[in-house]
C-alpha cells in the first residue's frame, strides 16, 4: 500500500486491515460481498423488500450490496448504456455476464458499481463517496467490488 494513500485513510480513522473485514450475504438472493467495516461502520436497517443492505460512513461514503430482478431484460451493454443516461460515466468495462461502471453521480459523488448477471437477477455492489474521500476510498473500490459473489442458478 502506498504511504500517500495510507496517511489520508488513517486521518479519517479508516483501517483497511483484513481483520476488520465484514461479509454481507443477502438472505433473499444470496448476493454477497466483503468490505472493511471501519470504512462503512453505520449499517442502515435492512429493507423489507429483501433486496440488499446499505452501510455508510460518517464522512459521507456509502456502500450498497443488493440484487434485483432483471425486469427490463438488461444485458451488460444495455445496463451500461442506461447508467450513462443517469450518471456521468468515466469508466466502463463489461463481459458476457458482468459489467463495471464508474464516474460521478448527479450530486457530485464518485461512484463505482459492479454487476453480475445470473438468470433473472442482477447482483451488484455500489460504492459512492464525496470527492474529498477519493484517496482512502479509491483503494477500497477494487477489493470490495471483486469480492462480489452471486450464486449459480
Amino acid at each position: 500500500m502506498r504511504l500517500t494513500i495510507l496517511a489520508p485513510a488513517l486521518a479519517l480513522g479508516l483501517s483497511i486491515l483484513p481483520a476488520q473485514a465484514a461479509t454481507y450475504t443477502n438472505p433473499t438472493y444470496g448476493t454477497s460481498a466483503s468490505f472493511p467495516r471501519s470504512a462503512f461502520p453505520e449499517a442502515e436497517p435492512m429493507p423489507a423488500s429483501g433486496e440488499g443492505g446499505v452501510w455508510r460512513s460518517p464522512a459521507g461514503a456509502e456502500l450498497v450490496i443488493y440484487a434485483f430482478e432483471n425486469q427490463e431484460n438488461y444485458d451488460p451493454a444495455s445496463l451500461v448504456q442506461w447508467r450513462r443516461s443517469v450518471d456521468r460515466v468515466t469508466y466502463q468495462k463489461r463481459g458476457r455476464n458482468w459489467a463495471v461502471v464508474s464516474g460521478y453521480r448527479p450530486d457530485g459523488r464518485i461512484f463505482y458499481e459492479r454487476y453480475i448477471f445470473r438468470g433473472d437477477l442482477i447482483h451488484s455492489v455500489s460504492i459512492r463517496y464525496p470527492e474529498a474521500l477519493r484517496d482512502p476510498y479509491d483503494d477500497l473500490v477494487g477489493p470490495v467490488a471483486q469480492s462480489l459473489r452471486a450464486p449459480r442458478n
